[in-house]
């Protein structure tokens, strides 16, 4: 029993001493070189996970969005990235829905292929994949009569019988 208690304790110290501002600062310099930068955001370590408040959502030097939380949760096994109540600009919201409450993506040891993500908003509800090997994003969203009211959103999805799916290379 002593073992696997001592083995439990590795595991908690390893994840509270991950270096949690580091692999936010890696996920930046990945997103700049696609030109997506977050700015004025502020960092918060919490031990098991990380949050980023108040950030500013900018593409091409241009204001998309604002972003309130971001929580980054490494936890070795299941890795989880969260953020939460994303406001658009009202110049860019023909194109995305106003508010987008939270969206989840998980990444499992144990599908070490994909990123499962999770989504729900002004659009509703949505649920999909990231697949690692031939990065491609596959989206699932209900029919309602919430994501109707997003045209532009809508022309981009096509149907199959599990309802509208939006599919796309990354």
């Amino acid at each position: 029993m002593k073992p696997l208690l001592y083995a439990f304790y590795i595991f908690i110290l390893i994840i509270v001493v991950i270096p949690k501002e580091k692999l936010y600062f890696t996920l930046e310099s990945i997103l700049s070189e696609k030109n997506v930068f977050i700015s004025n955001e502020s960092l918060t370590n919490r031990f098991f996970y990380l949050d980023i408040a108040n950030g500013t959502l900018m593409v091409d030097n241009l204001e998309i969005a604002t972003v309130e939380n971001i929580r980054i949760a490494p936890w070795i096994f299941l890795n989880r990235l969260t953020i939460s109540s994303v406001s658009f600009s009202p110049l860019y919201r023909p194109f995305f829905p106003g508010k987008i409450d939270e969206i989840t993506l998980t990444y499992s040891l144990w599908h070490p292929l994909s990123v499962q993500i999770h989504g729900e908003g002004d659009f509703g509800e949505c649920n999909g994949a990231l697949d690692l090997v031939d990065q491609k994003v596959r989206l699932l969203f209900d029919p309602t009569a919430q994501l109707r009211r997003y045209p532009l959103l809508v022309f981009k999805l096509h149907h199959e019988k599990e309802g509208l799916v939006y599919e796309s290379d990354f």
